[in-house]
């Protein structure tokens, strides 16, 4: 007589489905919601400060979560510049807090 193997079969483990993938909130908007809204008078003083210590004005935007055309109005302060600074300044500050 041939033996024959015994197979026993178990059951396969049940698969649980992946969990979604989440965007973690990066440490800048968390310190964002934290300061509130920023007053234009303080934030240009900041951008002088890290343009004296040798930053890109692309850097200096990232940094400050600010526009290129904000720094950039600090930095040129050219007359052919119209950009009301200010008006600008209080939008995309609502808009970085979700305000608006």
């Amino acid at each position: 007589m041939s033996e024959i193997a015994e197979e026993v079969l178990t059951p396969a483990p049940e698969t649980t489905a992946a969990p979604k993938p989440t965007r973690k909130k990066s440490a800048k908007q968390e310190v964002s919601l934290i300061d509130g809204v920023r007053n234009w008078q303080d934030v240009v003083p900041q951008i002088r400060e890290l343009k004296e210590a040798g930053a890109t004005v692309p850097e200096i935007a990232e940094k400050l979560e600010l526009s290129y055309v904000l720094v950039n109005q600090v930095m040129v302060q050219s007359y052919k510049m119209c950009v009301d600074t200010i008006g600008v300044f209080e939008r995309q500050e609502k808009m970085r807090l979700g305000i608006e």
